[in-house]
């Protein structure tokens, strides 16, 4: 079951349809409310809710302010009604939201700037309709055809995404409303406006210092309020024993312990036995939980949960998602949590973006002219040199990925040249299982060269386009709102908080990254809250041995898949069989792996769509494509 709305305006009538989770009255994940004929529809949830508490105090009526407290669909339609339409992109959190307004036969939807979840719309003639899920609308269709230009953008990103980073769909004519964007459909106009509200690069929050214990306690007070805002109800904490998600659940156990928060709150640990490498992060979980008060532990054994398992029964979901074959690992979490009854599951996902910090500045002192920096190539061998002694490895190995790629990428991608150059660190080729023709049909070159300078040239400093690249490729959350949400719990990820990504992004400009240095800001701010073991440790155990193990488990299902899969034209079965055939043994680059993913998730979806018996059958002939 999927749950959200879909909201349809022909001419000046209105049609709604709500589908809400069987818990929804103690999560209400899906809220709405209504003023006279005008009304708003929210998925999701809203933070911050008290600074426009406030503000509402002084303009909007007691009994109103009462909903507004207890409703986040009442809070967005009281904004909107009581402080003007512009007010609607100050709301924070995680939403879709759609508001209607009858005095002007206005639909208005947006999506807050992570994209918490998903909002989609048409239109045809004088119809327009928003949803949070494609499936609606595209039985509003005149015609069920797959777009091939969002296959093509698919197979060739560049790194994992959450989502599309443009407005096209899997289908022809369904557009999707763009994270931190507002779609409006005026009554006395058929044009659809789009409106962006939010530009990272205009967010960003400078520290004013350059002191790192003044940084920290600061990022600290925000990352606290960040993991408050998002407990409510039961809460489960991810707690896998690295950094990240250890400083959520434990910031959430002090505030559990200050009253902040619901008690007890549980923690859910994977633990390994069979996985070698995996089996020694035991030690760092047991470390993190031996001063645990107000919170109940839960040791998840995970050593049969292995990645592409999930392809023998995934979720449904609306489109292709690069990552669903990890996703496996997944179901103990939401298993614990329909058992324990929790309304919130709290991650580390997205420190990395601000905390992993490498040398991408040597790649700047490169660009930097030599009449202007005459020892400009000393400096960046003096550095190269630096950071390959605490690697224990070369100074090529990191004046390469971290100097040399970032300038050349953009000018090499999509050549024979790419290979060559950027095998070990960055593969800008295009995947040898794609036909020539999709490939010239769709200009595949020009989108692997637009990829890299979306990731090395969106700022003048390449650590900061990085970055930009990073938090973008994380807008959606597939998880989130086609498993959680069914279920009425919400995945919340306190380190995505606009607020503290914002200062984070202002922070790098300020601590600079050095050799054997982890996450020193995040390191410092939990100086007093993690164990010395967890803030101390250089690396933390990687899931190889589960992708591997499971892609050889689930060979014989996944040939089987590539050789039923319904798209003639796109690619060489034979050729994708033997690249996964090599995955299957360790053998594949590692850029290579992550395009085959790519591609073996699509092929899922498209089985899955045949299966449903919702895709024309024209599919299984050509696949249409609407241009750029």
């Amino acid at each position: 079951m999927q749950v959200g709305f879909t909201v349809v305006r022909r001419a000046r009538d209105i049609e709604v349809h709500v589908s809400v989770p069987d818990n929804n009255d103690q999560s209400a994940l899906v809220t709405h409310s209504h003023v006279d004929d005008s009304f708003a529809l929210l998925i999701g949830r809203l933070y911050y809710r008290q600074d426009l508490l406030s503000e509402l105090l002084a303009v909007c009526p007691n009994d109103a302010l009462n909903e507004c407290r207890v409703n986040d669909a009442a809070l967005a339609l009281a904004v909107y009604c009581h402080l003007g339409p512009a007010s609607l992109e100050r709301l924070e959190g995680d939403f879709a939201l759609v508001i209607w307004d009858a005095k002007i036969s206005q639909l208005i939807g947006l999506r807050d700037p992570l994209g918490g979840y998903p909002l989609f719309w048409i239109q045809q003639d004088s119809t327009v309709a928003l949803s949070t899920s494609i499936r609606p609308l595209r039985a509003m269709l005149p015609q069920c055809l797959l777009n091939e230009a969002y296959l093509a953008e698919f197979v060739m990103m560049q790194a994992p995404r959450n989502e599309g980073s443009n407005e096209q769909c899997a289908y022809m004519g369904i557009h999707r409303v763009l994270p931190g964007m507002m779609v409006i459909a005026r009554g006395d106009t058929e044009a659809i406006e789009r409106r962006a509200y939010w530009d990272w690069l205009k967010q960003i929050k400078d520290p004013g210092t350059n002191d790192l214990v003044a940084i920290a306690e600061h990022y600290r007070k925000l990352l606290r309020v960040a993991v408050q805002e998002r407990m409510r109800g039961c809460t489960l904490a991810h707690l896998s024993g690295g950094m990240d998600s250890t400083s959520i659940a434990l910031l959430a156990q002090d505030i559990v312990c200050s009253g902040g928060g619901e008690a007890p709150l549980h923690t859910a640990s994977l633990v390994y036995d069979r996985l070698p490498l995996l089996a020694r992060e035991r030690s760092y979980i047991t470390s993190a939980l031996c001063r645990k008060t107000a919170l109940v532990e839960h040791l998840l054994p995970a050593d049969d949960f292995l990645d592409f398992d999930i392809f023998s029964d995934p979720p449904p979901h609306d489109e292709p998602y690069t990552v669903l074959p990890s996703l496996t690992m997944m179901r103990p979490f939401i298993a614990l949590a329909v058992e324990i009854g929790a309304l919130t599951i709290l991650t580390g996902h997205g420190a990395d973006e601000i905390h992993a910090q490498l040398p991408y500045y040597l790649a700047d002192i490169l660009r930097r002219p030599l009449r202007r920096n005459p020892a400009g190539s000393g400096n960046v061998w003096q550095e190269a040199t630096k950071w390959a002694k605490a690697q224990n490895c070369s100074p090529w190995s990191i004046l390469v990925p971290f100097g040399f790629h970032p300038i050349i990428a953009p000018w090499i991608a999509g050549t024979r040249w790419a290979d060559f150059l950027t095998k070990k660190d960055a593969d800008w080729s295009i995947p040898p299982w794609i036909t020539p023709e999709f490939a010239r049909r769709h200009d595949l070159r020009s989108r692997v060269i637009e990829n890299a300078r979306q990731l090395y040239r969106q700022s003048q400093y390449t650590s900061l386009s990085v970055t930009l690249n990073a938090i973008t490729a994380r807008a959606g959350d597939v998880f989130r709102w086609s498993v959680a949400a069914p279920l009425g719990i919400a995945n919340a990820h306190p380190f995505l908080d606009p607020r503290l990504l914002s200062f984070g992004l202002g922070m790098q400009s300020r601590i600079l990254p050095e050799p054997g240095s982890v996450k020193p800001v995040l390191a410092q701010a939990m100086r007093d809250i993690l164990p010395d073991a967890i803030r101390y440790r250089q690396q933390k155990g990687h899931f190889n041995e589960v992708y591997y193990l499971g892609l050889a488990r689930n060979l014989h299902h996944l040939e089987t898949m590539i050789r039923q899969a319904p798209i003639e034209g796109m690619i060489k079965k034979d050729i994708l069989t033997q690249h996964l055939q090599a995955g299957s043994l360790a053998g594949g680059p590692v850029r290579q792996l992550q395009h085959l993913n790519y591609m073996l998730s699509l092929l899922k979806w498209l089985c899955m769509e045949q299966e449903s018996k919702n895709i024309c059958a024209e599919i299984t002939h050509k696949i249409y494509y609407e241009s750029w």
